[in-house]
């Protein structure tokens, strides 16, 4: 387990005797297993806490790993107050970002040590991601790239977007996907403006931009892209459009790299539309890091300030939005590797007019 190792190694070094992991996300990522659960962790020892629904199959996951599992029917809470009064540490640290107050305030009652914030370590952790990480998000957006393929031909007009939605989930599933990373978003024409709009019955009509903005898990690991395609023809404001964002996009990729800032490699995506009379139409973000959930905490946004580093998943995904009439976004993920940027989505973004 060379997560649960990775965060052990850095409780070591932050001097924090154990931590209380209680959200699912994290203790997925640490141990690739997912249940109601709780897990306690020192610099040297794991506890992982479950109940009888997932009892049999923790037993076979964790068989060999050194962690030591306990089946926890009533509650986790008085079981690990009862481990806290053998270990005795200084103090236990709480995942402070995900408890709510109630909880936080339950947990107190049981606990008898003091209660510290852990903050975003594991989080942290979770932004690195290992070759094994990301070869689950590449394989989730494979996926998502045949299924899209196939969906192609049934892009027609009088197919409505609800319909659309429904066929790509259903190829989703049977080419493999484990679930979605969000609900498919599948807009059509004047709602292509609506950044993250929810389709809905409008049928697509010819000279209709199409957005389809789309992801799957694999492994608990997300992908994420979007791509914008027209329908029979296109005007040529409309691949004015297009090849802006496309443009600025490519400028966002150009500009990732470590030791960079979210706010630097927005500023790079975003002036190449500012420049131009589309200025003020690109209204969020250039992109957010992937892993475990869609937006896993990093930001390549105006206001962000978070410095990106060797092992991130980020998107890249500009886009124009003129109310009433049409938008465009494309979206990319590039990892940040050892090696270098490397664009992980395979899709081609050049405008396919259908």
């Amino acid at each position: 387990m060379e997560k649960l190792v990775r965060f052990q190694r850095a409780l070591k070094e932050a001097a924090i005797p154990a931590a209380l992991i209680t959200s699912g996300t994290n203790h997925f990522y640490l141990t690739d297993f997912f249940a109601s659960a709780a897990m306690v962790v020192t610099p040297h020892e794991a506890w992982y806490f479950t109940d009888f629904r997932t009892i049999e199959a923790a037993q076979s996951h964790f068989e060999g790993s050194g962690v030591h599992l306990t089946r926890a029917d009533q509650g986790f809470q008085d079981v690990v107050g009862e481990l806290m009064n053998q270990l005795k540490p200084e103090f236990l640290a709480v995942e402070d970002r995900t408890l709510t107050v109630s909880q936080y305030r339950a947990w107190e009652k049981k606990i008898p040590c003091p209660l510290r914030d852990l903050g975003n370590m594991v989080e942290g952790l979770r932004h690195v991601k290992l070759p094994a990480e990301v070869q689950c998000i590449i394989r989730a957006q494979r996926i998502v790239e045949k299924s899209l393929r196939e969906l192609l031909p049934l892009m027609k007009p009088g197919v409505s977007e609800q319909e659309l939605v429904a066929e790509l989930i259903y190829r989703f599933y049977r080419n493999g996907a484990e679930g979605l990373a969000f609900p498919v978003i599948i807009l059509s024409g004047p709602n292509t403006s609506l950044p993250h709009g929810f389709p809905g019955q409008r049928t697509l009509c010819n000279g209709d931009f199409v957005t389809l903005d789309i992801g799957v898990k694999v492994g608990g690991y997300c992908s994420d892209m979007t791509r914008t395609f027209a329908l029979g023809h296109v005007t040529e404001e409309m691949r004015e459009v297009y090849e802006l964002v496309k443009q600025a996009q490519l400028a966002g990729i150009a500009a990732i790299a470590p030791g960079k800032t979210g706010h630097e490699t927005d500023k790079a995506a975003r002036d190449v539309i500012d420049s131009t009379k589309y200025a003020g139409t690109f209204g969020h973000g250039l992109g957010h890091s992937v892993g475990l959930i869609c937006h896993d905490g990093m930001r390549a946004g105006q206001d962000s300030g978070d410095v990106f580093q060797t092992g991130n998943v980020v998107t890249m995904e500009p886009g124009i939005y003129l109310p009433g009439r049409f938008g465009v976004r494309i979206e990319d993920m590039v990892w940040l590797s050892d090696e270098g940027t490397v664009n992980l989505t395979e899709f081609p973004k050049e405008l396919m007019v259908l």
